[in-house]
């Protein structure tokens, strides 16, 4: 469901009244929270991406995004290694609390693959409390189980995981209730089998230029009464004139057919991580999709993304984007590649501990 009116988040006085009423806001599934069309993603904040200013400009960033409409913040330990909830928690100082959204995350903890993952009900309170700290806040409005995925056991999140998550929401830190990861199919799986009310699902990468995936689950989710968060339109960097971070998982051959869509769309003057963030917001599936979220760190990129919201794409670069998927992503629809597998036999000496 989409507003016309101003979200709850506003606030006279502080808002620019002419961008909040220019931006979209949906309900968060049947939650009582109206986000914006896109929100900010932590990852680059932590240094994920080697794409950010300044802690000042970080900041900015997020003040002026926040006065020109986006409502909604997400983060988690694992940007960084807390250092994009310790950056995120300076920056809000600055602003009204009533003025945002903001979600976290467990489970997930390091780039460290032997102690990346944890989803004992031990470690999710603990690392919980480091969070608020970090952020500075009494509470957040969303707690995700992060990569549920990776735990490989759907029925220990359902049991284990997600009750742990419960007893924050009942002490108050925390709100709602979410899950995130890669694998669409593991979500059925972990929500078919939890007890616990599931309020949020985040998806990232399924809704692109490449991977439409995501598609097929929104009447799902719809039937669960879960509002659909959607992230890294541009598949983790994939999808961008500049190309992925090494680490990037994609096959060579994927890698190699969007590095050529980037240099036709540089040759002709268009960012091709624009194409992407403008096919997401397109694609939201009858506002199913309530808020995309995009990774910022400069003022460069915000006015780049906030330009996208507020005006489209040029008749220039709507050209483009059509060649582009002719061209190039005309076959494409399900690329998902390979997360890895984290080793079960290490996080199951975790849980008999």
């Amino acid at each position: 469901m989409q507003i016309a009116e101003l979200p709850p988040t506003y606030l006279a006085g502080y808002h620019d009244n002419e961008l909040v009423g220019k931006m979209r806001y949906s309900r968060l599934g049947k939650t009582d929270l109206f986000v914006s069309q896109v929100g900010f993603g932590g990852c680059v904040v932590g240094g994920v991406y080697p794409d950010k200013g300044d802690l000042e400009e970080i900041f900015q960033c997020v003040e002026t995004g926040i006065k020109s409409g986006i409502n909604f913040i997400d983060t988690s330990p694992f940007y960084g290694e807390g250092k994009s909830e310790e950056a995120l928690g300076l920056a809000l100082r600055r602003i009204p609390r009533h003025c945002y959204y903001i979600a976290t995350k467990v489970g997930r903890y390091s780039a460290d693959w032997t102690k990346a993952f944890d989803f004992t009900e031990e470690r999710v309170l603990k690392e919980f409390d480091n969070s608020l700290a970090r952020l500075q806040l009494p509470s957040v409005d969303i707690l995700h189980v992060h990569d549920f995925e990776y735990c490989q056991s759907p029925q220990y999140i359902a049991t284990t995981t997600l009750p742990a998550v419960l007893k924050i929401v009942q002490s108050g830190r925390a709100k709602y209730i979410g899950i995130t990861g890669y694998p669409l199919e593991e979500f059925q799986k972990v929500l078919d089998l939890t007890p616990v009310k599931v309020n949020v699902v985040l998806s990232y990468s399924r809704n692109t230029l490449i991977d439409i995936s995501l598609q097929e689950y929104v009447p799902y989710f719809e039937s669960k009464h879960l509002g659909v968060i959607n992230a890294s339109p541009t598949a983790m960097g994939l999808l961008t004139n500049r190309g992925p971070p090494d680490w990037h998982p994609a096959a060579p051959s994927l890698k190699k057919l969007c590095s050529e869509a980037a240099a036709y769309c540089a040759d002709q003057g268009v960012e091709l991580g624009k194409l992407s963030v403008h096919h997401n917001l397109v694609h939201c599936y009858d506002g199913i999709v309530a808020s995309t979220l995009l990774g910022v760190g400069t003022m460069e990129i915000l006015k780049i993304n906030l330009d996208i919201v507020f005006n489209g794409l040029t008749e220039h670069e709507e050209r483009v984007l059509k060649y582009v998927q002719e061209k190039y992503f005309q076959d494409l629809g399900k690329t998902a590649w390979d997360t890895g597998i984290w080793n079960l036999d290490e996080y199951n000496k975790i849980i008999e501990k």
